[in-house]
């Protein structure tokens, strides 16, 4: 089997996907053009050798696997632990192995059990060994070595676990990652006992009535594989009494007491607690059992949302609800350092930036006071949460296309995907999601189509998702959808077949100019734009004609209706969006003080926005909002949104221009409209990155 990392991850590409072409290819995989044709070069040699098709890719439209090499190569998947001497692992996963192998070995580890395990050289391990401490470092473990002990692990036990579950996740993202961990298992001469975690995990699930996250209960079982040994060593944890209290009283107590007795593990009361943090952190909120600190943060933060992005949520306390779902399980992986892997991270923070500088500001408070540290994926995650739901569902029609999404990474995923396939098809009605366990135990109508984002093991046809897809991935669902549901077929033409298709019928007087239009326009600009306003910038915004500098208003309504005048006059709102305005913040109270002396009053597009409009309103003298001397404002700015995110681009703007105290205090202090397009201008300019 292809051991090689990249040849073995574009391969395991095109088994998940349905013939992409190669500039499809070239942005799902970040690659370059020459560097697919070499990896897929290395696949075709390596299939030639076993007598199998190769992978045409050269003057094709679609690059796909032949039939008879794809079920070759899932059948070599299956049998790649026969022959040890065939597995050949990559540097870093040579020290994931090491670690790996040192903490479920029960002998003393002499360096030929290490070339044995990695099959390399002796200096080769010598080196790996000395790399993998490096790597170790932020963990508070490392690798030793004694003539008495061999090579040994030392540290804490909760800190050596910590690695274990990082370690795992890590490999779990390979495409051949299981196969991996069943060889390290197998070499350190331990039993695979998968299955009967797997069933364990289920047993526990349908008896107890618990939720899990199927994405991180993957993890989760191959760490139990690790985990069981270790108990069988005795290794255990220790926990504060403080904390063995709490958990102690937690209703998952008895679903882990449940499992460790299925699993043949001792009932120590610090391994209790052990797992049950480790059942909690990937488990979905219930609400039926809700942490009180964490259900009202998680108000509190919807609140703060609410107000930083200047919209209002129809169903909040919905949105509540399905953000504790989230939070919850969080919270406990945060605290214990439970790793999480979020390959969604780059994209997140590409397509959804506004979102995610509003949402990293809004958790900031929580580290102080939970006492943990937010990680960047944790970050993206609630970004999606929030960015799925700012998606304005379309309004139902009859006689739609059934369809469900099959999705094991979570709440905030399973939202995002069925947000982005209702945008992209009128068609269809995406009417449930579901997780790959009631997929595999339900039995669907032939007619339903089945979107997924993980592999499925299914003669069904069924269409390979990302909770996050580009204009490419998005382009090429359409095509496929559109050709199964009305025979449709498109061919992608390239830039460089559409000027040879031009010059044959006109003359070409720039072509290099007609390259860069017609590479800023293709046949899919529908799929990428058709849901995508322009988002304005800061300064396109509060011009000379939208912001005004006075010296006193005594009536906080008369501030409001004079900050909103500018947009009355250049048509963006109608007058009942400032009644709305008011009214809002009279029923809710003064939530649109987002800091000492700003206001920022907005109400819904629904209640009178005809476009998006902000305007700027300085006060030399403060106006108290409701009539409280708690309540001084000096500076309101009205924002008009049409929807949940056009508006946002300006909006980030103009929370970092506020965040800045000295240019704070300089709004606060000008006198001259030109002194605040001044500093309006300067952070137009800044990305909002």
């Amino acid at each position: 089997m292809i051991t090689e990392e990249r040849p073995a991850i574009l391969l395991h590409h095109l088994l998940s996907v349905k013939g992409p072409t190669m500039n499809q290819l070239v942005v799902e995989t970040k690659l370059t053009k020459r560097q697919i044709s070499y990896d897929l070069e290395k696949i075709n040699h390596w299939l030639k050798q076993h007598h199998m098709p190769p992978i045409q890719y050269k003057r094709v439209q679609m690059i796909t696997v032949p039939p008879d090499s794809e079920e070759y190569i899932r059948k070599q998947q299956q049998q790649q632990l026969q022959n040890e001497s065939q597995f050949v692992l990559t540097e870093k996963e040579r020290m994931i192995a090491i670690y790996l192998f040192l903490f479920v070995r029960q002998e003393s580890i002499s360096l030929a059990h290490l070339i044995q395990l990695l099959q390399v050289s002796k200096s080769t391990v010598i080196s790996d060994v000395k790399k993998a401490n490096e790597l170790l470092t932020p963990f508070v473990v490392k690798i030793d070595y004694t003539r008495h002990r061999g090579y040994h692990l030392k540290g804490t036990e909760f800190d050596k676990r910590v690695v274990v579950l990082e370690y795992v996740t890590q490999l779990l993202q390979k495409p051949y990652g299981e196969a991996s961990i069943q060889y390290i298992l197998k070499m350190a001469e331990r039993e695979n006992r998968l299955d009967q975690i797997d069933h364990t995990l289920a047993t526990i699930k349908q008896e107890c009535d618990v939720q899990f996250v199927e994405e991180r209960l993957t993890q989760f079982s191959s760490f139990l594989l690790f985990y069981y040994y270790r108990q069988q060593e005795k290794k255990f944890v220790r926990f504060h009494s403080d904390e063995i209290a709490v958990l102690a009283q937690d209703p998952m107590r008895k679903v882990t007491e449940r499992m460790m007795r299925l699993l043949e593990i001792e009932i120590v009361e610090e391994e209790v607690c052990y797992l049950i943090v480790q059942l909690l952190g990937l488990s979905l909120g219930n609400l039926s059992v809700q942490h009180d600190l964490l259900f009202k943060i998680c108000e509190r933060l919807v609140s703060d949302f609410e107000t930083k992005a200047c919209i209002m949520f129809e169903q909040k306390s919905d949105v509540i609800q399905t953000l504790y779902r989230h939070v919850k399980p969080a919270y406990f992986r945060m605290k214990y350092r439970i790793p999480i892997s979020n390959p969604l991270l780059q994209e997140i923070k590409n397509e959804h930036k506004e979102l995610y500088m509003i949402v990293e500001e809004l958790l900031l408070p929580l580290e102080s006071l939970l006492n943990i540290t937010i990680s960047e994926e944790e970050i993206g995650f609630i970004t999606i949460h929030f960015g799925a739901l700012l998606e304005k569902p379309k309004r139902m029609t009859p006689k739609k296309k059934r369809a469900i999404v099959v999705c094991p990474s979570g709440v905030s995923s399973s939202l995002m995907v069925k947000n982005q396939l209702d945008s992209l098809f009128s068609e269809v009605n995406v009417e449930r999601t579901m997780s790959l366990h009631e997929f595999q135990n339900e039995t669907l109508e032939d007619d339903v189509l089945i979107f997924s984002t993980v592999f499925l093991q299914t003669n069904a046809l069924y269409f390979h998702v990302k909770p996050i897809m580009t204009p490419t991935e998005k382009s090429r669902l359409v095509n496929e959808v559109y050709q199964h549901l009305f025979g449709i077929s498109h061919y992608n033409l390239s830039v460089p077949e559409l000027i040879k298709v031009i010059k044959k019928h006109a003359d070409v007087f720039d072509e290099r100019g007609l390259k860069e239009a017609l590479s800023k326009w293709t046949v899919h600009q529908k799929v990428d734009d058709s849901n995508r306003r322009k988002r304005p910038v800061l300064k396109e915004l509060l011009t000379k004609e939208t912001i005004q500098i006075v010296d006193e208003i005594t009536d906080w309504e008369e501030a409001i209706q004079v900050a909103a005048t500018p947009l009355m006059n250049n048509k963006a709102i109608e007058s009942s969006y400032i009644e709305a305005m008011i009214h809002t913040i009279k029923t809710l109270g003064p939530y649109v003080i987002i800091g000492p002396e700003i206001a920022i009053p907005h109400a819904r597009p629904e209640n009178g926005v005809n476009q998006i409009g902000m305007s700027f309103l300085k006060l030399n003298k403060p106006v108290h909002f409701l009539g409280n001397d708690e309540h001084p404002v000096r500076l309101i700015i009205c924002v008009a949104a049409i929807d949940n995110k056009t508006h946002l681009t300006a909006l980030s703007q103009l929370t970092k221009l506020l965040s800045k105290k000295e240019h704070l205090q300089q709004l606060k202090e000008v006198n001259q409209v030109d002194e605040v397009i001044q500093l309006v201008d300067e952070y137009s300019a800044l990305s909002t990155n």
